[in-house]
């Protein structure tokens, strides 16, 4: 019988602690406190652009990389952009959509691997078209009307193409593909006010799966399939976005 009842005492403490503890103060600031408040527009844009060259044309040795890629001769090109629009719901609470666009192109004239395997005249072009749906939760720091993190939530789908050649004395050899994908993700970031209406962001993607399928047409004679599934749990540093967004 006091076994029952001290059970009962400790069971009822236990959960008179979790009840206080619901809401701890961690010092970061009170989620509840209005960063942006509801009824709010946002519209934002990004931009990246990265060029590298090294040693065009075949003019000299070429360059070196990381000690493994020697004589390296060629050019690559990244390109990639994106527009964004939400409504705020609730406070520090919005819904959304995301259109991204991005182009890769790598075009090597030559390189040796570990001073033994030499390739050249390789050509890589990738684009794609990105749209989501998100839902973003602001958590304002140290009760600041400024200053916030985030954690944005996405269903993303994608369509876009690569291809795979080199130049050969009939043309162009190489394979074609049609890339689809589908994935849900998660995306962390923080929020600076600028001015009153302007804010900085910065985001990176940690968690991440989805599923890409990707049909493929070699040397235009043979039909392949190409899938990927996919599941991340790590901060993708590539995928680092800088945005500008304007609220009214």
């Amino acid at each position: 019988m006091k076994k029952g009842v001290c059970l009962t005492i400790g069971l009822l403490l236990a959960f008179s602690g979790a009840a206080q503890a619901k809401n701890p103060d961690r010092g970061l600031g009170n989620p509840r406190r209005t960063y942006i408040s509801k009824g709010t527009w946002a519209v934002g844009a990004g931009f990246g652009f990265n060029q590298y060259k090294s040693n065009e044309g075949k003019t000299s040795s070429g360059a070196s990389l990381v000690g493994l890629v020697s004589g390296l001769s060629g050019n690559a090109t990244l390109i990639e952009g994106g527009l964004s629009g939400s409504y705020f719901v609730k406070d520090n609470l919005s819904v959304g959509l995301r259109f991204n666009y991005a182009n890769t192109s790598v075009h090597l004239d030559e390189a040796k691997i570990l001073n033994s395997l030499s390739l050249g005249d390789r050509h890589y072009v990738r684009e794609n078209f990105t749209g989501a749906i998100a839902v973003r939760q602001y958590i304002p720091l140290f009760n600041s009307k400024v200053f916030a993190l985030f954690a944005e939530g996405r269903l993303n789908g994608s369509i876009g193409y690569d291809k795979d050649y080199e130049t050969m004395e009939v043309g162009k050899v190489g394979t074609y593909g049609d890339i689809y994908s589908v994935s849900l993700g998660l995306y962390p970031g923080v929020s600076l006010f600028l001015t009153n209406f302007l804010t900085v962001e910065l985001s990176l993607p940690l968690l991440e799966g989805g599923y890409e399928w990707n049909p493929q047409v070699k040397n235009a004679e043979e039909n392949t399939k190409l899938s990927h599934s996919f599941f991340n749990f790590k901060p993708g540093l590539l995928g680092l976005n800088l945005g500008l967004v304007f609220h009214f």
